[in-house]
């Protein structure tokens, strides 16, 4: 029979009181762990912000190492190499913070940046139009347009440029982006479609009518700023 220890008329086996002992080092430990790695993802997201790739990457490489599980922390190394023009480590890492959080839109358009400096831009392409269509991201799209552009592909850019209008849906209480109307308005300029171009920077001024970006566009391309300058939005 095992031995029992008594507290207020309730009674523990011995064993599962030393089971308990055992177990709460290990899970204070692993608390530890888990601040660790977030502050050093967080130590290496601020070196980032200021360009300081091989400072971020040091501040990280542990968790990689010893946490490959962490998407903060991969997440971070690899924009520390892609930075660095360390391609290969990059897209490793990337593409491990992908698997670990494939919603996260910020990680797929580094990954697509990656692989487009790798020249796989049909990888690219095929990942960035995939999560724009599935999770409606303009952001997606955009970065879609600018891979196509910097690929020679100015059909591409043109297409994705319009699917990103297509899909600024504001949430509630918010307004829509700017991005897509000064990014389509930019690649019509380049193709020679100034009446185009111009369409999309009034757009932009519905949205921002005070914003220095759009006001200096407009004067840029004569057009008179007044009550009737705002246009609807959409495609």
């Amino acid at each position: 029979m095992p031995h029992m220890n008594s507290t207020h008329g309730r009674t523990f086996p011995i064993a599962l009181l030393f089971a308990h002992v055992v177990a709460l080092p290990m899970l204070l430990s692993g608390c530890k762990a888990s601040d660790s790695a977030e502050s050093r993802a967080n130590e290496a997201n601020e070196r980032l912000r200021y360009g300081q790739y091989s400072e971020a990457a040091a501040a990280v490489e542990p968790v990689v190492r010893d946490q490959p599980g962490d998407w903060r922390a991969q997440f971070a190394y690899g924009r520390a190499m892609l930075g660095q023009g360390k391609l290969d480590d990059a897209r490793r890492s990337l593409d491990r913070a992908y698997r670990l959080q494939p919603a996260n839109e910020e990680i797929v358009t580094s990954l697509a940046e990656c692989m487009a400096q790798q020249k796989d831009v049909k990888d690219a392409y095929q990942l960035l139009r995939a999560f724009g269509k599935d999770f409606r991201s303009w952001r997606a799209y955009l970065a879609l347009s600018r891979v196509a552009e910097d690929a020679g592909d100015p059909d591409t850019a043109s297409t994705s440029a319009m699917d990103s209008i297509k899909v600024n849906e504001p949430l509630p209480g918010q307004r829509a982006s700017i991005e897509p109307y000064m990014r389509a308005a930019d690649l019509a300029f380049k193709f020679g479609k100034e009446a185009d171009g111009v369409r999309r920077l009034r757009q932009a001024y519905g949205i921002i009518p005070n914003d220095p970006r759009i006001t200096d566009a407009l004067a840029a391309h004569q057009v008179a700023i007044g009550k009737d300058t705002a246009l609807p939005l959409g495609p």
